[in-house]
């Protein structure tokens, strides 16, 4: 929390108006706004009067509480582990479409391959239409592939969807509990 937001918290839970507080610590009241809206700090003799007044040490006032340090960091740790679990997942994604397209296709060229062999050529005469063939298997295998990454393309968002509805759902059951 800032100097400026302790001044303020400090004066209204002690029940002072800026005027009072003003007085109190010989400043006027403009002052006291000032200091309160971060346009200005006060001098370091203001500091140690506002720390008697509100009976603070002058460190309360003007360092950050190592609670806020360490709520900061984590929050910081927590949205580094969050980007870092999201590229990982992503990488996942990625390598599983990759390796499933990799596994249509060479399908689609063993089905090319035994179409080739010599005795199943021979039954099928199909030596003039080679070029057909293999056009009209990786037509379809390309297909197969677009349907299973349009597949795994669902179920990523699915999962990032639900994933972020629980979170906002555990968020608010944790709000009513603080609430009652």
């Amino acid at each position: 929390m800032s100097l400026s937001k302790k001044i303020y918290e400090l004066r209204k839970a002690n029940n002072l108006s800026q005027e009072q507080l003003a007085e109190k610590v010989n400043v006027s009241r403009q002052s006291i706004s000032k200091w309160e809206s971060g346009e200005t700090i006060p001098e370091i003799e203001r500091v140690i009067e506002l720390s008697k007044i509100f009976n603070v040490s002058t460190d309360y006032l003007l360092l950050s509480s190592e609670v806020e340090d360490l709520t900061n960091r984590t929050e910081q740790l927590e949205k580094k582990q969050e980007d870092l679990k999201m590229e990982v997942q992503q990488q996942q994604i990625k390598t599983e479409r990759i390796l499933r397209s990799l596994y249509v296709y060479a399908i689609a060229f063993a089905i090319f391959a035994f179409l080739h062999l010599p005795y199943v050529s021979f039954f099928l005469d199909i030596e003039d239409l080679r070029f057909y063939w293999l056009s009209s298997i990786l037509l379809i295998a390309t297909a197969i592939v677009l349907q299973i990454n349009l597949k795994i393309t669902k179920e990523y968002l699915y999962n990032t969807t639900d994933n972020s509805v629980s979170k906002n759902d555990r968020s608010e059951t944790g709000n009513e509990k603080n609430e009652n």
